[in-house]
Protein backbone atom coordinates (compact mmCIF):
# COMPACT_ATOMS: atom_id res chain seq x y z
CA UNK A 1 0.00 0.00 0.00
CA UNK A 2 1.70 3.19 -1.20
CA UNK A 3 1.03 6.45 0.57
CA UNK A 4 2.66 9.84 0.59
CA UNK A 5 5.83 9.83 2.69
CA UNK A 6 5.72 11.82 5.90
CA UNK A 7 8.08 14.55 7.00
CA UNK A 8 10.13 14.11 10.14
CA UNK A 9 7.90 16.64 11.82
CA UNK A 10 4.94 14.34 11.29
CA UNK A 11 6.68 11.69 13.32
CA UNK A 12 6.15 13.75 16.44
CA UNK A 13 2.67 12.25 16.29
CA UNK A 14 1.00 15.46 17.36
CA UNK A 15 -1.64 17.33 15.37
CA UNK A 16 -0.70 15.60 12.12
CA UNK A 17 -1.96 12.32 13.55
CA UNK A 18 -5.56 13.37 14.03
CA UNK A 19 -6.56 11.34 10.96
CA UNK A 20 -5.78 8.22 13.00
CA UNK A 21 -7.02 9.62 16.27
CA UNK A 22 -8.47 6.45 17.74
CA UNK A 23 -6.83 6.44 21.14
CA UNK A 24 -8.55 7.34 24.39
CA UNK A 25 -7.93 7.29 28.10
CA UNK A 26 -9.24 4.37 30.07
CA UNK A 27 -12.14 5.28 32.34
CA UNK A 28 -10.68 3.35 35.28
CA UNK A 29 -6.90 3.89 35.07
CA UNK A 30 -4.11 5.68 33.30
CA UNK A 31 -3.67 2.92 30.74
CA UNK A 32 -3.99 3.87 27.08
CA UNK A 33 -6.55 2.47 24.69
CA UNK A 34 -5.36 2.19 21.09
CA UNK A 35 -7.99 1.13 18.55
CA UNK A 36 -5.66 0.01 15.81
CA UNK A 37 -6.91 -0.42 12.24
CA UNK A 38 -4.16 -2.63 10.77
CA UNK A 39 -5.44 -2.09 7.23
CA UNK A 40 -4.13 1.49 7.49
CA UNK A 41 -0.37 1.24 6.97
CA UNK A 42 1.88 3.95 5.57
CA UNK A 43 5.03 3.25 3.57
CA UNK A 44 7.83 5.44 4.85
CA UNK A 45 11.52 5.95 4.18
CA UNK A 46 13.47 4.08 6.87
CA UNK A 47 15.89 6.98 7.28
CA UNK A 48 13.01 9.35 8.11
CA UNK A 49 11.74 7.21 10.95
CA UNK A 50 14.97 5.66 12.24
CA UNK A 51 18.55 6.63 13.03
CA UNK A 52 21.20 4.04 12.12
CA UNK A 53 23.43 3.18 15.07
CA UNK A 54 25.66 0.61 13.36
CA UNK A 55 25.93 -1.64 10.32
CA UNK A 56 28.62 -4.33 10.39
CA UNK A 57 29.23 -7.93 9.28
CA UNK A 58 29.61 -10.57 11.97
CA UNK A 59 33.25 -11.60 12.13
CA UNK A 60 33.59 -15.38 12.30
CA UNK A 61 36.14 -18.11 11.62
CA UNK A 62 33.47 -20.58 10.49
CA UNK A 63 30.21 -20.39 8.53
CA UNK A 64 27.06 -19.40 10.39
CA UNK A 65 23.84 -21.24 9.53
CA UNK A 66 20.68 -19.42 8.47
CA UNK A 67 19.39 -17.82 11.65
CA UNK A 68 15.97 -17.29 13.16
CA UNK A 69 14.83 -13.65 13.25
CA UNK A 70 15.01 -13.11 16.99
CA UNK A 71 17.92 -13.02 19.42
CA UNK A 72 18.34 -12.68 23.17
CA UNK A 73 20.74 -10.53 25.16
CA UNK A 74 21.91 -6.95 24.68
CA UNK A 75 22.79 -4.99 21.56
CA UNK A 76 26.50 -5.81 21.87
CA UNK A 77 26.30 -9.25 23.52
CA UNK A 78 23.59 -11.58 22.25
CA UNK A 79 22.85 -15.17 21.25
CA UNK A 80 21.20 -16.15 17.97
CA UNK A 81 19.77 -19.56 17.04
CA UNK A 82 19.82 -21.49 13.78
CA UNK A 83 16.51 -21.26 11.94
CA UNK A 84 15.62 -24.89 11.34
CA UNK A 85 16.84 -27.32 14.01
CA UNK A 86 17.01 -24.83 16.92
CA UNK A 87 19.97 -26.81 18.16
CA UNK A 88 22.90 -24.53 17.28
CA UNK A 89 23.37 -21.21 19.06
CA UNK A 90 25.88 -18.53 18.17
CA UNK A 91 27.31 -16.21 20.81
CA UNK A 92 28.00 -12.78 19.28
CA UNK A 93 30.02 -10.21 21.26
CA UNK A 94 30.84 -6.80 19.75
CA UNK A 95 30.13 -8.17 16.28
CA UNK A 96 32.32 -11.28 16.57
CA UNK A 97 31.15 -14.88 16.91
CA UNK A 98 33.00 -15.94 20.07
CA UNK A 99 31.61 -19.45 20.56
CA UNK A 100 29.12 -21.90 19.12
CA UNK A 101 26.77 -23.41 21.66
CA UNK A 102 25.72 -26.94 20.86
CA UNK A 103 24.65 -29.78 23.17
CA UNK A 104 21.96 -31.48 21.11
CA UNK A 105 21.07 -35.00 22.16
CA UNK A 106 19.10 -37.02 24.67
CA UNK A 107 21.66 -37.20 27.44
CA UNK A 108 21.17 -35.70 30.93
CA UNK A 109 23.17 -32.56 30.09
CA UNK A 110 21.82 -32.16 26.55
CA UNK A 111 18.70 -30.83 24.89
CA UNK A 112 16.46 -32.06 22.10
CA UNK A 113 16.07 -28.56 20.77
CA UNK A 114 15.17 -25.29 22.46
CA UNK A 115 11.91 -23.75 21.28
CA UNK A 116 12.42 -20.65 23.43
CA UNK A 117 15.50 -19.28 25.10
CA UNK A 118 16.69 -16.25 27.08
CA UNK A 119 20.26 -15.05 27.63
CA UNK A 120 21.55 -12.98 30.56
CA UNK A 121 24.91 -11.46 29.53
CA UNK A 122 25.58 -10.02 33.01
CA UNK A 123 25.48 -13.52 34.50
CA UNK A 124 26.77 -15.48 31.47
CA UNK A 125 23.66 -17.66 31.63
CA UNK A 126 21.49 -19.11 28.86
CA UNK A 127 18.05 -20.52 29.72
CA UNK A 128 16.02 -22.56 27.27
CA UNK A 129 12.89 -24.68 27.17
CA UNK A 130 13.58 -28.25 26.07
CA UNK A 131 10.76 -30.23 24.49
CA UNK A 132 11.32 -32.96 27.07
CA UNK A 133 9.44 -30.71 29.50
CA UNK A 134 12.17 -28.88 31.36
CA UNK A 135 13.98 -25.58 31.50
CA UNK A 136 17.68 -26.11 31.02
CA UNK A 137 20.46 -23.71 32.01
CA UNK A 138 23.90 -23.36 30.48
CA UNK A 139 26.84 -21.15 31.36
CA UNK A 140 28.49 -19.26 28.52
CA UNK A 141 32.10 -18.18 27.91
CA UNK A 142 32.93 -21.05 27.84
CA UNK A 143 29.72 -22.93 27.12
CA UNK A 144 28.82 -25.76 29.51
CA UNK A 145 25.76 -27.36 31.14
CA UNK A 146 24.89 -26.04 34.59
CA UNK A 147 21.44 -27.32 35.68
CA UNK A 148 17.87 -27.97 34.67
CA UNK A 149 14.42 -27.50 36.17
CA UNK A 150 11.47 -29.80 35.43
CA UNK A 151 8.26 -27.94 34.56
CA UNK A 152 6.00 -30.88 35.41
CA UNK A 153 2.60 -30.52 33.71
CA UNK A 154 3.25 -27.08 32.22
CA UNK A 155 3.83 -26.53 28.51
CA UNK A 156 5.97 -23.42 28.06
CA UNK A 157 5.14 -20.99 25.22
CA UNK A 158 7.83 -18.38 25.88
CA UNK A 159 10.22 -17.24 28.60
CA UNK A 160 12.51 -14.40 29.65
CA UNK A 161 15.18 -14.50 32.35
CA UNK A 162 14.84 -11.77 34.97
CA UNK A 163 17.83 -13.00 36.97
CA UNK A 164 19.50 -16.15 38.17
CA UNK A 165 16.80 -18.70 39.15
CA UNK A 166 14.14 -16.13 38.28
CA UNK A 167 12.16 -16.43 35.08
CA UNK A 168 8.97 -14.98 33.69
CA UNK A 169 7.23 -17.39 31.36
CA UNK A 170 4.05 -18.06 29.48
CA UNK A 171 2.80 -21.57 30.14
CA UNK A 172 -0.31 -23.69 29.83
CA UNK A 173 -1.67 -26.73 31.60
CA UNK A 174 -4.16 -27.67 28.87
CA UNK A 175 -4.63 -26.68 25.21
CA UNK A 176 -7.24 -23.96 25.78
CA UNK A 177 -5.65 -22.04 28.66
CA UNK A 178 -2.46 -20.12 29.30
CA UNK A 179 -1.05 -17.85 31.99
CA UNK A 180 2.03 -15.79 32.77
CA UNK A 181 4.02 -17.17 35.71
CA UNK A 182 7.07 -16.16 37.67
CA UNK A 183 9.29 -19.20 38.21
CA UNK A 184 12.01 -19.36 40.89
CA UNK A 185 13.44 -22.72 39.87
CA UNK A 186 11.11 -24.63 42.17
CA UNK A 187 7.62 -23.16 42.13
CA UNK A 188 5.35 -21.30 39.70
CA UNK A 189 3.51 -18.15 40.82
CA UNK A 190 0.73 -16.97 38.52
CA UNK A 191 0.97 -13.34 37.46
CA UNK A 192 -1.96 -13.01 35.03
CA UNK A 193 -4.29 -15.19 32.95
CA UNK A 194 -4.08 -14.74 29.20
CA UNK A 195 -5.92 -15.94 26.14
CA UNK A 196 -4.26 -19.10 24.83
CA UNK A 197 -4.29 -17.72 21.29
CA UNK A 198 -2.05 -14.77 22.18
CA UNK A 199 0.56 -16.46 24.35
CA UNK A 200 3.01 -16.74 21.47
CA UNK A 201 2.79 -17.29 17.73
CA UNK A 202 6.15 -17.31 15.95
CA UNK A 203 7.78 -14.54 17.97
CA UNK A 204 8.63 -13.68 21.57
CA UNK A 205 6.31 -11.45 23.57
CA UNK A 206 8.80 -10.00 26.06
CA UNK A 207 11.14 -6.98 25.88
CA UNK A 208 13.48 -6.13 28.74
CA UNK A 209 12.87 -2.63 30.09
CA UNK A 210 14.90 -1.04 32.90
CA UNK A 211 14.59 -3.41 35.87
CA UNK A 212 11.76 -5.47 34.38
CA UNK A 213 10.13 -6.45 31.12
CA UNK A 214 7.42 -5.19 28.83
CA UNK A 215 5.06 -7.93 27.75
CA UNK A 216 2.01 -8.26 25.55
CA UNK A 217 -0.77 -10.52 26.78
CA UNK A 218 -4.25 -11.07 25.43
CA UNK A 219 -7.41 -11.24 27.43
CA UNK A 220 -10.36 -9.63 25.69
CA UNK A 221 -7.87 -7.41 23.84
CA UNK A 222 -4.09 -7.24 23.65
CA UNK A 223 -2.70 -5.63 26.80
CA UNK A 224 0.77 -4.13 27.09
CA UNK A 225 2.10 -4.48 30.63
CA UNK A 226 5.29 -3.75 32.49
CA UNK A 227 6.38 -6.33 35.04
CA UNK A 228 9.07 -5.30 37.53
CA UNK A 229 9.92 -6.35 41.07
CA UNK A 230 6.91 -8.63 41.26
CA UNK A 231 4.47 -5.90 40.27
CA UNK A 232 2.54 -5.63 37.01
CA UNK A 233 1.42 -2.29 35.59
CA UNK A 234 -0.88 -2.02 32.59
CA UNK A 235 0.37 0.52 30.06
CA UNK A 236 -1.98 0.21 27.10
CA UNK A 237 -4.82 -1.79 25.62
CA UNK A 238 -4.56 -2.45 21.89
CA UNK A 239 -7.94 -3.13 20.33
CA UNK A 240 -7.66 -4.75 16.89
CA UNK A 241 -11.43 -5.13 16.63
CA UNK A 242 -12.52 -8.05 14.47
CA UNK A 243 -8.87 -8.61 13.50
CA UNK A 244 -8.08 -10.03 16.94
CA UNK A 245 -6.75 -13.56 16.86
CA UNK A 246 -9.49 -15.75 18.34
CA UNK A 247 -10.84 -19.26 17.99
CA UNK A 248 -13.14 -18.31 15.11
CA UNK A 249 -10.10 -17.23 13.05
CA UNK A 250 -8.77 -20.78 13.04
CA UNK A 251 -9.23 -23.33 10.29
CA UNK A 252 -7.60 -26.65 9.49
CA UNK A 253 -6.16 -27.55 6.10
CA UNK A 254 -5.65 -31.24 5.30
CA UNK A 255 -2.73 -31.91 3.00
CA UNK A 256 -2.00 -34.92 0.82
CA UNK A 257 -1.25 -37.89 3.02
CA UNK A 258 -3.58 -36.72 5.78
CA UNK A 259 -1.24 -34.18 7.39
CA UNK A 260 -3.24 -31.36 8.95
CA UNK A 261 -2.06 -27.77 9.21
CA UNK A 262 -3.49 -25.19 11.63
CA UNK A 263 -4.12 -21.87 9.87
CA UNK A 264 -5.78 -18.57 10.68
CA UNK A 265 -7.88 -16.14 8.66
CA UNK A 266 -7.02 -12.44 8.51
CA UNK A 267 -5.82 -11.48 11.97
CA UNK A 268 -3.52 -9.19 13.91
CA UNK A 269 -1.74 -9.52 17.21
CA UNK A 270 0.93 -7.63 19.07
CA UNK A 271 2.99 -6.26 20.35
CA UNK A 272 6.62 -7.35 20.16
CA UNK A 273 9.91 -5.57 20.79
CA UNK A 274 8.11 -2.72 22.52
CA UNK A 275 9.73 0.43 23.85
CA UNK A 276 7.96 2.88 26.15
CA UNK A 277 9.25 6.22 27.42
CA UNK A 278 6.18 7.48 29.28
CA UNK A 279 4.86 9.58 26.41
CA UNK A 280 5.34 7.28 23.40
CA UNK A 281 4.78 3.57 22.90
CA UNK A 282 6.40 1.93 19.88
CA UNK A 283 5.99 -1.72 18.97
CA UNK A 284 6.09 -4.14 16.06
CA UNK A 285 3.02 -6.24 15.37
CA UNK A 286 2.32 -9.18 13.12
CA UNK A 287 -0.70 -9.48 10.87
CA UNK A 288 -1.90 -11.83 8.19
CA UNK A 289 -3.94 -10.00 5.55
CA UNK A 290 -5.27 -11.84 2.50
CA UNK A 291 -2.95 -14.77 3.33
CA UNK A 292 0.14 -12.52 3.35
CA UNK A 293 2.13 -12.14 6.57
CA UNK A 294 3.35 -8.70 7.58
CA UNK A 295 5.51 -7.21 10.32
CA UNK A 296 4.73 -3.53 10.79
CA UNK A 297 5.62 -0.78 13.25
CA UNK A 298 3.14 1.18 15.35
CA UNK A 299 4.12 4.44 17.05
CA UNK A 300 1.54 5.78 19.47
CA UNK A 301 1.00 8.57 21.93
CA UNK A 302 -1.78 8.45 24.49
CA UNK A 303 -4.29 9.83 21.99
CA UNK A 304 -2.93 8.96 18.54
CA UNK A 305 -1.20 6.22 16.58
CA UNK A 306 0.14 5.39 13.14
CA UNK A 307 1.18 2.12 11.49
CA UNK A 308 4.29 2.12 9.31
CA UNK A 309 6.00 -0.05 6.76
CA UNK A 310 9.59 1.28 6.89
CA UNK A 311 11.46 0.83 3.61
CA UNK A 312 15.20 1.10 2.95
CA UNK A 313 15.68 2.80 -0.42
CA UNK A 314 17.00 0.45 -3.10
CA UNK A 315 16.64 -2.74 -1.07
CA UNK A 316 14.15 -5.60 -0.96
CA UNK A 317 14.42 -6.16 2.79
CA UNK A 318 11.59 -6.27 5.31
CA UNK A 319 12.49 -4.39 8.47
CA UNK A 320 11.99 -7.03 11.13
CA UNK A 321 14.06 -6.49 14.31
CA UNK A 322 14.91 -9.44 16.51
CA UNK A 323 16.01 -7.68 19.69
CA UNK A 324 15.52 -4.37 21.49
CA UNK A 325 17.88 -3.18 24.22
CA UNK A 326 17.76 0.29 25.77
CA UNK A 327 15.95 1.64 22.73
CA UNK A 328 18.38 0.08 20.22
CA UNK A 329 16.84 -2.38 17.77
CA UNK A 330 19.05 -5.14 16.37
CA UNK A 331 18.27 -6.97 13.13
CA UNK A 332 20.25 -9.59 11.21
CA UNK A 333 20.48 -9.52 7.40
CA UNK A 334 21.81 -12.64 5.70
CA UNK A 335 22.18 -14.11 2.22
CA UNK A 336 23.19 -13.14 -1.31
CA UNK A 337 23.69 -9.38 -1.53
CA UNK A 338 22.60 -9.21 -5.17
CA UNK A 339 19.17 -10.62 -4.29
CA UNK A 340 18.65 -7.76 -1.80
CA UNK A 341 18.86 -5.01 -4.41
CA UNK A 342 15.76 -3.46 -5.98
CA UNK A 343 16.96 -2.56 -9.49
CA UNK A 344 14.03 -0.15 -9.98
CA UNK A 345 15.06 2.12 -7.13
CA UNK A 346 18.18 4.11 -6.31
CA UNK A 347 20.18 2.85 -3.34
CA UNK A 348 19.93 5.05 -0.27
CA UNK A 349 22.99 5.70 1.87
CA UNK A 350 21.76 3.11 4.38
CA UNK A 351 21.18 0.66 1.53
CA UNK A 352 24.72 1.19 0.24
CA UNK A 353 26.19 0.54 3.67
CA UNK A 354 24.21 -2.69 4.03
CA UNK A 355 25.28 -3.96 0.59
CA UNK A 356 28.92 -3.09 1.30
CA UNK A 357 28.72 -5.07 4.55
CA UNK A 358 27.09 -8.07 2.81
CA UNK A 359 29.67 -8.23 0.01
CA UNK A 360 32.40 -10.74 0.70
CA UNK A 361 30.77 -11.92 3.91
CA UNK A 362 30.22 -15.47 2.60
CA UNK A 363 26.50 -15.43 3.47
CA UNK A 364 27.25 -14.81 7.14
CA UNK A 365 24.92 -12.31 8.85
CA UNK A 366 25.24 -8.54 8.86
CA UNK A 367 24.06 -6.62 11.92
CA UNK A 368 21.79 -3.60 11.46
CA UNK A 369 21.17 -1.55 14.59
CA UNK A 370 18.94 1.50 14.77
CA UNK A 371 16.92 3.78 17.03
CA UNK A 372 13.50 5.15 16.25
CA UNK A 373 13.14 8.91 16.00
CA UNK A 374 10.59 9.36 18.78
Amino acid sequence: MKTKQLSIAALTLAAALTACNSGSKSQNSEEWVIKNDVWKVEDIDFDKIAEVVDIKPIVTDEPIAELRPYMSGTSNDFIACDKFSRQIFYHIVDGRMTEKLQAAGNGPNEYNHLDYYSYLPADNLLYGYDRRGRIIRFRTSPFKFESYFPTDDYFVDDLVALGRDRLLLSASTRPDSSSIYEFDGQSMTKVIDVNRYASNIMFPTYSRSDNGVLMAVKQENTIVCKYAEGQMTKIATIDYGNMELTKDKEYITTLEGGLQMRNFKDFAMGCKYAIYNGSTLAYWYRSVLKQEAHNHLTIATRDNYRNYNPHIGGLKIEIHPGLVDNGIYTMLIQGDWESKINADEELSETGKRIIDALKGNDYNPVILQFKLKL
